[in-house]
C-alpha cells in the first residue's frame, strides 16, 4: 500500500512540475511561480489545520514537543530545505536545463537517501549500505539519465549550477526522514505540512526579494484556474510522504516516487504533449528500468 502512494505522489510531481512550469511562463518568473505555489498550497493547509481540531492540536503537539526537546528545532525545517529546492531549480534550470538538474537532483537524493537510511534519520530506523541497494540506486540514476537523455542536447555544462542542483537533491532526502520525524511525534501529516509551506513560501519570498533588487518583471497572472493547482498537488506530496516515510525508509522512497515521476511524465506527454515529438521511446525505457531497480532494493528487504 505504501508503495502504491510512493508511486501515485511520484506521478503527481510530474503533473505539478507541468503545471508549475506553465505557470512559469506566462507571468515570466520561476520564483514567482513557486511562491504562487507554495501559497495556495497552503491556503489550503490553513483551512484544513485551523478547521479540524484534531489537526489544531496536532500542530500545538510539535511546537510543545520542540519546547520539550521531544524534537529538535531543526527536525521542523524540512520546509527550510523545500523552500531551496524550489529557489535553486528556478534559478539553475534556466542556466543548464530541466535535463541536467533532473540527473544532477536525482543523483543527490539517491546518494543521500543511503546515508540518511544507514545513519537513521528517519522513523524507519537503521539500513545499512549493501551493494544492493547500491545498485539499485545507481540503476535509478541511470534511468533517469536514458529517460532526459534526448534534452540533454540543449543543456548547458555549468560546474556551479549542476552543485547546487546536487546539493539541494541532496537535501530532499533529508527533507523527507525531517518531516517523518514530526509525523511521528504529530500523528498529523497535515499539521506537517503547514510548516512545510510555511517555511518554504518564506525561503521563496527572500529569494524573490533578492531578485527583486537586481530587476523583476512579473507578468500577468493567468485566468486559468487549473494552472493553480500545483500548490494543492505540492500539499498532497508533502503530507503523504511524510506519513509514508515510516514504513517505506527513504531509499525506498526515492525509488518509487522516481519511478511515479517518470511514469507521470509518460502519462503527461501522452495525454497532453508539449512538443511534435509525442512519447519519447527514452523515457519509456527509462521507466520501466527504474522498476529494477525497485525490485533489487524491495527483493533485499524481503530476505533480510
Amino acid at each position: 500500500m505504501f508503495g502504491f502512494l510512493a508511486v501515485f505522489i511520484g506521478a503527481l510531481t510530474a503533473v505539478q512540475s507541468r503545471l508549475n512550469g506553465q505557470l512559469s511562463k506566462d507571468i515570466h518568473s520561476g520564483l514567482a511561480a513557486a511562491l504562487i505555489s507554495f501559497i495556495t498550497g497552503w491556503i489550503f493547509l490553513i483551512i484544513l489545520v485551523f478547521g479540524i481540531k484534531k489537526e489544531r492540536k496536532a500542530l500545538k503537539v510539535i511546537f510543545s514537543s520542540v519546547r520539550h526537546k521531544k524534537l529538535l528545532f531543526w527536525e521542523i525545517t524540512g520546509g527550510v530545505i523545500g523552500g531551496f529546492f524550489v529557489s535553486v531549480q528556478s534559478i539553475t534550470v534556466p542556466v543548464i536545463g530541466v535535463a541536467l538538474f533532473t540527473i544532477s537532483v536525482v543523483a543527490g537524493q539517491t546518494a543521500s537517501s543511503l546515508v540518511v537510511d544507514k545513519i537513521g534519520l528517519s522513523p524507519s530506523g537503521k539500513k545499512k549500505i549493501t551493494l544492493p541497494r547500491i545498485i539499485a540506486a545507481v540503476v535509478t540514476l541511470i534511468s533517469v539519465f536514458i529517460a532526459v537523455y534526448p534534452d540533454l542536447k540543449s543543456s548547458t555544462f555549468n560546474i556551479a549550477a549542476l552543485l547546487a542542483a546536487l546539493i539541494v537533491g541532496t537535501g530532499v532526502s533529508v527533507q523527507q526522514a525531517f518531516n517523518g520525524r514530526v509525523v511521528a511525534v504529530s500523528k498529523s501529516a497535515l499539521a506537517t505540512a503547514f510548516l512545510n509551506f510555511l517555511m518554504g513560501a518564506t525561503i521563496i519570498s527572500i529569494a524573490l526579494g533578492f531578485q527583486a533588487v537586481r530587476g523583476l518583471h512579473i507578468g500577468a497572472l493567468p485566468h486559468n484556474y487549473w494552472i493553480y493547482l500545483g500548490g494543492p498537488i505540492g500539499l498532497v506530496f508533502v503530507a503523504v510522504s511524510a506519513y509514508i516515510i515510516k514504513g517505506l525508509g527513504v531509499l525506498n522512497f526515492i525509488l518509487l516516487s522516481v519511478t511515479g515521476q517518470l511514469a507521470g511524465a509518460l502519462a503527461c506527454d501522452w495525454i497532453a504533449p508539449t512538443h511534435s515529438g509525442g512519447i519519447s521511446p527514452y523515457l519509456i525505457f527509462g521507466t520501466l528500468l527504474t522498476l529494477s531497480s525497485i525490485a533489487i532494493s524491495r527483493k533485499f528487504e524481503v530476505k533480510k
